[in-house]
């Protein structure tokens, strides 16, 4: 029913024979400023041609909501280039490390050869590589391809269609695979409009000059625009992806009249691999076509999916055969629809979409104050600490105070509390983390 592009530049060549507005921004003094489809792909393949002349194997894309960002991703994939999705946020010492990275792992690619000795030829587009999104150099870089990411937006499309007449609020960071995919390609590939917002501080204006019907979000967004009731009498439709959502937040906007819609996917798979069917039941998610989902033994999610990542960069990915092990524990009903539970490793995802790693904190402050037996747990959207008996209560504080300076105001410890039993472990001594989630998280 719908195309399935295969390539960036298949996509942009259908954008010359649409009508109608692919992007919209604000330009000075507020004004609107439209760009046609036609017009949008004159400006990529302009950039294209320039690009296959000047640009290097391997390029840095600061993805910032603009148009020019827009244009150069598109015109870099299909100059044949490699591209780096920075967020502008990340710093410039990671961003050196992955492109030396990046350019070794393009060197191995280009020069892999078959059994017979002959170099493979590399497909004709570049990579895409984005972080994930750990808040530390934990994070991995992953390699997906134009065509991953086409099937992604085809996936979604066959689940939950957009089209002509539909505005895209795109406010998500685009160097994210949700913001990338969701907030953008989605919508540029079957018609709609996509509006460029101007940062979070300002969604709420956003929503009434750009006039949305469709808004992706994560969670700590829509709470912030439902305490300030900042959605206009346009939007229909609410996409809600990277972190957990909670139930009130959904029932809130129902009675708005907004449908809400929940989608789940990872950086590996190229963004979603299961979304809402149902809407009176959002958080049992139908499998995308082609995910195929099992549950293993220990509860974890596996999936096998068309929009795959090529690879990690120096890193083992966590395949079985075809399968990618997500680190997610959940459980399939009898209608096939995919129920999160939680995280498996030692992971807090926060509802901006924020990855905690709770070894880092656990080990800081071990270090700071002798306490052994910690445990971070997320509690009604904060990190708290749970310490064994015995602990100096005082001084944990103290030393949780003195930590928390150095992070962000969303990565802080909210609270700290004195359990009356030992923590529960493993044999080993590995802290049984979702004992301890559920058993403090009340």
């Amino acid at each position: 029913m719908y195309t399935r592009y295969t390539s960036f530049e298949e996509l942009t060549d259908d954008f010359l024979n649409r009508e109608g507005i692919a992007v919209r921004y604000a330009g000075e003094d507020d004004e609107i400023v439209e760009v046609s489809y036609p017009e949008l792909a004159a400006m990529i393949f302009s950039r294209t041609d320039e690009l296959r002349a000047e640009c290097a194997d391997v390029e840095v894309i600061r993805a910032a909501q603009t148009i020019d960002t827009v244009v150069d991703i598109f015109a870099h994939v299909i100059a044949g280039c490699d591209v780096v999705m920075a967020d502008p946020m990340v710093p410039q010492d990671a961003v050196d490390r992955t492109m030396i990275a990046a350019i070794g792992a393009r060197s191995v690619r280009l020069s892999t050869r078959d059994a017979r000795g002959r170099i493979i030829v590399s497909r004709k587009e570049g990579e895409l590589l984005f972080f994930t999104s750990g808040t530390t150099s934990r994070s991995k870089i992953v390699r997906l391809t134009s065509e991953s990411f086409c099937t992604s937006a085809w996936s979604g499309q066959s689940m939950l269609a957009c089209g002509e007449g539909d505005v895209i609020l795109s406010v998500l960071p685009l160097a994210h695979v949700f913001g990338f995919v969701c907030s953008l390609l989605w919508g540029l590939a079957y018609g709609a409009t996509v509006a460029l917002g101007r940062g979070i501080g300002r969604i709420g204006e956003d929503a009434w000059l750009f006039r949305p019907t469709i808004l992706p979000a994560v969670p700590s967004i829509i709470g912030g625009m439902l305490k300030a009731d900042a959605f206009n009498p346009e939007l229909k439709i609410v996409l809600i992806g990277a972190a957990p959502c909670r139930p009130e937040t959904v029932a809130a906007l129902r009675e708005k009249g907004i449908a809400t819609y929940l989608g789940y996917g990872l950086t590996e798979t190229a963004s979603g691999i299961a979304i809402t069917q149902d809407l009176d039941e959002p958080e049992a998610l139908y499998p995308c076509p082609g995910a195929d989902f099992i549950i293993e033994k220990d509860g974890e999610v596996a999936v096998a999916t068309p929009c795959m990542m090529q690879g990690y960069i120096g890193a083992i990915p966590m395949f079985d055969g075809d399968r990618f092990y997500t680190g997610d524990i959940g459980s399939i009903d009898e209608k096939g629809r995919l129920h999160l539970v939680g995280r498996k490793k030692d992971v807090l995802l926060l509802e901006s979409g924020t990855k905690v790693f709770c070894p880092e904190y656990e080990e800081d402050l071990t270090e700071m104050t002798g306490v052994t037996d910690l445990g971070l747990i997320l509690k009604r959207g904060h990190i708290e600490l749970i310490a064994g008996p015995g602990t100096d209560e005082e001084a944990l504080r103290k030393a949780v105070a003195e930590y928390n300076q150095q992070l962000p105001g969303s990565l802080q410890i909210h609270d700290v509390i004195i359990s009356v039993a030992p923590l529960p472990r493993t044999r080993t001594g590995k802290l049984k983390r979702y004992e301890l989630q559920e058993k403090y998280s009340r």
